[in-house]
């Protein structure tokens, strides 16, 4: 029996692919988020090419202390494709990136054996898992310890590190993907214009094998792709202890690219230079109206009640930064795009470029005039970025899905530091005080601890949000999460607006034609419902085709946890 060489058979796949299901695309813009106004969004960016072929995924950052992959995926965004489809998700794990540590609740790159549904870490999972789904092959950027070398040559140059080193699971896998071919291929290449002592080397983890040493991959991404999306996966390691950052992005992006073009998908590699890379890039952050000036010190003036408000821009620079304003009661909260009250003194927000601290406002307290409520105890909270009070022994109304924010007590001359607790929900899995007050919760029911949870006489769930802070009188108000309901969609066909009823499992028969996905009629905001077809996101506005006898299995989820919500069929009328 011949064997198929995997690009090959990788090529002939698609072709009959792309003939079988022309109308299935859907027209994506080139950059888009998920998770959008969240404090993890996942940016993701889709560059097609000039003649067609394969789609591959390149992802970095999915652990925020791995600097160089993270900024070679950005790099990488804006690279010419000549042949194929790249989609780049250039920082998998933003919060990570912030705080620049390895994880925040638990590593994501360990979320891939099963779909967990208990931290924010797990929605990244979970969408990283469907665009996995229409790739063809992935390549994962990280930043390892020391030097691999398959025997101990010393402490930094031992089978147990990983830095330098382009990591497979295994070299063949079910008899079609040859993952060390692809590899040595690369490292060939890779390695001709690098000193021996910092050259990359075949590294095969043998996570298949009941005699790995290294049976924690079976968690991670690379695996996953292999065992349950069946497409090549390896991921490329550089050094943590080589100090030059910029030679280390490039010598990522060069691995990359030479990844590529194994799976036949040819890009020209970006212009940047290394002095770029160990620049931060530029950032113009305004808070309330007031910019931050560069080298200098900028004072912010707050009194309590205080609405605080940041917006960034990027740079536009090779390597664009993650920008964060960040106060030092809430280090956990990226003020850009998502307000807070000022209750109680902040000595100052501190700006911050990928994790790093580049400048910072000095807030003049201004105590004078503060705020009384009457009539007692008033919560101040955000749902979905709308400020919202809430009186002692009142109701709060939300959806599944919405983002909650206790921000405090208004107008009280409490404590400084409000003990604010959603009974039932756990927003610091280690070392949890009870204190829920100035974290992002995404409503979810399915988190919650069951036993606090009742059923509310108008449907949904009712939960209580309790003041437990030392010192003053105890007092709470409740939280009823209703369910998401989608009522119907609003697409623009070939004879104008077209109102379509949502029916979960059922099929809605349309004119053959081409579409627009424009709305949806909900009992909450747009924004917070995410379109998805079997193999594609399907963002608002995004156009279709539907051919005679074809179906269009479309996904309503809830945006903030990429959970479905209901799936139904759009079909063309036969001829």
């Amino acid at each position: 029996m011949t064997s198929i060489p995997w690009r090959g058979f990788c090529l002939s796949l698609l072709a009959v692919l792309a003939l079988a299901a022309p109308a299935r695309a859907m027209e994506l813009p080139a950059r888009f988020t998920l998770f959008e106004g969240t404090q993890y969004p996942l940016e993701v960016y889709h560059l097609r090419g000039e003649e067609p072929g394969p789609t591959v995924m390149v992802q970095g950052g999915i652990q925020g202390d791995e600097v160089s992959g993270y900024l070679a995926a950005q790099i990488l965004t804006r690279a010419k494709v000549r042949k194929g489809t790249l989609i780049v998700v250039p920082r998998a794990n933003v919060p990570t990136v912030l705080a620049q540590k390895r994880q925040i609740n638990v590593d994501l790159n360990r979320r891939f054996d099963q779909d967990y549904n208990d931290f924010f870490e797990d929605r990244l999972a979970r969408a990283i898992r469907f665009l996995l789904r229409r790739s063809d092959a992935f390549i994962h950027l990280h930043e390892g310890s020391g030097f691999y070398h398959p025997t101990y040559v010393d402490g930094l140059r031992n089978p147990g590190r990983y830095g330098q080193s382009i990591i497979i699971d295994t070299p063949l896998y079910a008899g079609r993907i040859n993952l060390a071919q692809v590899a040595t291929s690369v490292l060939d290449q890779l390695n001709t214009s690098i000193v021996p002592a910092w050259q990359f080397r075949l590294f095969n983890t043998d996570t298949f094998s009941s005699r790995t040493a290294h049976p924690e991959q079976r968690k991670s991404l690379t695996y996953h792709a292999l065992a349950q999306a069946g497409i090549p996966a390896l991921a490329i390691e550089v050094s943590k202890n080589i100090s030059q950052l910029g030679w280390k992005v490039r010598q990522h992006v060069r691995a990359t690219c030479l990844t590529l073009a194994q799976y036949g998908v040819l890009v020209d590699e970006p212009d940047f230079s290394e002095g770029e890379v160990e620049r931060a890039g530029a950032l113009s952050v305004v808070v309330n109206g007031q910019p931050l000036a560069p080298g200098g010190e900028t004072v912010l003036a707050l009194g309590p009640g205080s609405r605080i408000e940041a917006r960034a821009e990027r740079g536009g620079q090779p390597c664009e930064a993650v920008p964060a304003v960040i106060a030092p009661d809430r280090p956990e909260q990226n003020l850009v795009g998502a307000s807070r009250l000022a209750l109680n003194p902040i000595p100052r927000l501190d700006v911050l470029a990928d994790g790093r601290r580049v400048g910072s406002m000095r807030v003049d307290w201004r105590p004078e005039g503060a705020p009384r409520a009457s009539g007692g105890v008033l919560f101040a909270c955000w749902i979905n970025g709308a400020l919202r009070f809430v009186p002692e022994g009142g109701t709060l109304d939300a959806l599944e899905g919405d983002q909650l924010l206790l921000d405090g007590v208004w107008g009280t001359q409490g404590p400084e530091t409000e003990i604010l607790n959603l009974k039932g929900y756990v927003s610091q899995p280690f070392g949890n005080d009870g204190q829920d007050a100035g974290q992002e919760i995404i409503l979810d029911s399915g988190t919650f601890i069951g036993r606090y949870l009742e059923k509310a006489e108008s449907g949904g769930v009712l939960c209580r949000v309790v003041r437990e802070t030392p010192g003053v009188r105890r007092s709470e108000f409740a939280l009823r999460v209703l369910p998401r309901e989608v009522h119907a969609l609003r697409l623009e066909g070939p004879a104008g607006e077209v109102v379509v009823p949502w029916l979960p499992g059922g099929r809605v028969t349309l004119p053959a034609g081409r579409y627009r996905l424009d709305d949806v009629w909900s009992n909450g905001p747009r924004e917070k419902i995410l379109a998805t077809t079997t193999d594609n996101l399907a963002p608002w506005g995004c156009g279709f085709e539907l051919h005679p006898g074809e179906g269009l299995p479309l996904t309503m989820r809830q945006a903030t946890t990429f959970m479905p919500l209901g799936s139904m069929t759009l079909a063309a009328e036969t001829l």
